[in-house]
């Protein structure tokens, strides 16, 4: 039996819930007129899920997800209203409703919404706790509270079918992201496809993204679908999106707003049902000023917008990931279990990962091949990483170990930053090339330091 809680101030949308939850015994429904007296419920009695309308006297649909949010994060929550708007529809979902239901809407439209609601709280299957405590959801392994917002905000703009852009630095697990809205997801048993938009030329790329008709250009010798017909009714993974040429951003985007698509050389367009997920390392606000980016087609695609952390902001995620892709390694070669020594440790915790995750697979990669003992000693790391445990000053040792790697992390940035900002004469376009930043990061970092350039 399923407990749910339903709040909203009409009284005759009130009797019309009842009168359509009554068609459904395996749920016990709680009703509330009074917005506050319906919070004061949720804080005594424990709901599976909680239902609200969004335009409410005093006390609105976005109060109900900040206030339930906050004592029970993990409770799904449904905004109903009259009222629908993206803008409201994104606002509820990025305060952790879990769908956005417009008025007039069906008994069907409703409970496919309270089963997904219900499917959602399920996730936590995927996510498993390690020993040292860190978690892994869907591939992606952390312990940091940067991670777990991110993850939130997965299992909530999953079940909806938006558009979503991730953004992120290189390296930093974009895809796996991708990958695990896609599995939230009421397509999750259709395709995922991903293509990379720089790793093709244009005209091969065009090809394949649409498909072509026989006799459509030389050596076009028979018909092939393309990638975005395979994808009907499921997702289609545009990485680094920033590379695609201008040419085929005008095509995605009228197939974004027409849900239609033609092959190369053919005259019948197709109805297609896909949901874009796009991803870029690059700060596609500044490209669309520079018109290397048409505005349409960002604002299209950036209607949920997911940015993922650089591994330097979140520091409590680097030992985690490094044990889990040693274990990969050992486990893969069925080899003795290894360990990395304190010091191997300190140096990873010091290092600032430029290349993020990919970089740090990479060097564990590297120490696992070098070392001959059950123990990966420092003279195992490559050499830049080798000298890192020197910098620490001996008062670090006196911290307990989570203040010590802030403080780890806070002296290395700081310094890091500082001494770029002032070789580039406080230039951001600059700084933020020669450390292989967006802008956007360098601006939240000399924020979050008060460094005065």
């Amino acid at each position: 039996m399923k407990k749910i809680l339903i709040i909203d101030d009409d009284i005759e949308m009130l009797q019309s819930l009842k009168k359509i939850m009554s068609h459904k015994p395996e749920y016990d429904v709680t009703y509330s007129q009074e917005p506050r007296i319906g919070n004061e419920l949720f804080q005594k009695e424990k709901f599976d899920i909680v239902i609200s309308d969004l335009m409410m006297n005093e006390f609105t649909g976005m109060d109900i997800i900040k206030s339930f949010k906050e004592n029970s994060p993990e409770k799904p929550i449904i905004i109903i209203s009259g009222y629908g708007t993206i803008e409201a529809s994104v606002e509820a979902i990025k305060l952790g409703a879990i769908d956005f239901i417009e008025k007039p809407f069906t008994s069907n439209k409703l409970f496919e919404s309270i089963e997904k609601a219900l499917k959602s709280t399920s996730f936590d299957e995927s996510l498993k706790d390690s020993s040292d405590g860190a978690k892994s959801f869907y591939g992606m392994i952390y312990k940091s509270s940067e991670m777990e917002e991110i993850i939130r905000m997965i299992n909530s703009v999953a079940p909806t079918g938006m558009n979503v852009l991730i953004t992120g630095e290189s390296g930093t697990g974009k895809e796996l992201v991708a990958r695990a809205i896609h599995k939230l997801s009421k397509s999750s048993s259709d395709l995922f496809i991903p293509v990379n938009c720089g790793a093709l030329p244009e005209n091969l790329f065009e090809s394949e993204l649409f498909g072509y008709e026989r006799g459509a250009f030389t050596g076009a010798v028979k018909t092939k679908p393309g990638l975005l017909e395979f994808a009907n009714q499921g997702t289609f993974f545009f990485d680094e999106i920033g590379e695609l040429s201008t040419s085929l951003q005008v095509k995605l985007l009228r197939m974004l707003e027409e849900k239609k698509i033609r092959r190369i050389g053919g005259k019948e367009e197709m109805e297609i049902d896909v949901r874009i997920i796009a991803a870029t390392n690059k700060d596609l606000k500044a490209a669309v000023e520079h018109n290397a980016f048409r505005e349409d087609l960002f604002y299209r695609l950036s209607i949920f917008t997911i940015d993922v952390p650089p591994l330097r902001e979140r520091i409590e995620d680097i030992i985690p990931l490094a044990n889990h892709f040693l274990t990969e390694i050992y486990e893969s070669k069925n080899d003795s279990e290894k360990h990395f020594s304190e010091e191997v440790e300190q140096a990873l915790l010091a290092n600032s990962w430029p290349g993020n995750i990919r970089e740090l697979r990479n060097v564990v990669g590297r120490s696992y091949i070098l070392s001959t003992s059950k123990i990966i000693q420092l003279t195992d790391l490559p050499i830049p990483l080798k000298g890192n445990s020197k910098k620490f000053d001996t008062d670090m040792f006196l911290l307990d170990y989570s203040d010590a790697k802030e403080s780890i992390i806070k002296k290395f940035e700081l310094e890091y930053l500082t001494y770029h900002l002032k070789d580039n004469q406080g230039n951001i376009t600059r700084t933020a090339q020669k450390c292989g930043l967006d802008r956007r990061t360098l601006h939240r970092l000399i924020k979050k330091y008060n460094i005065m350039y």
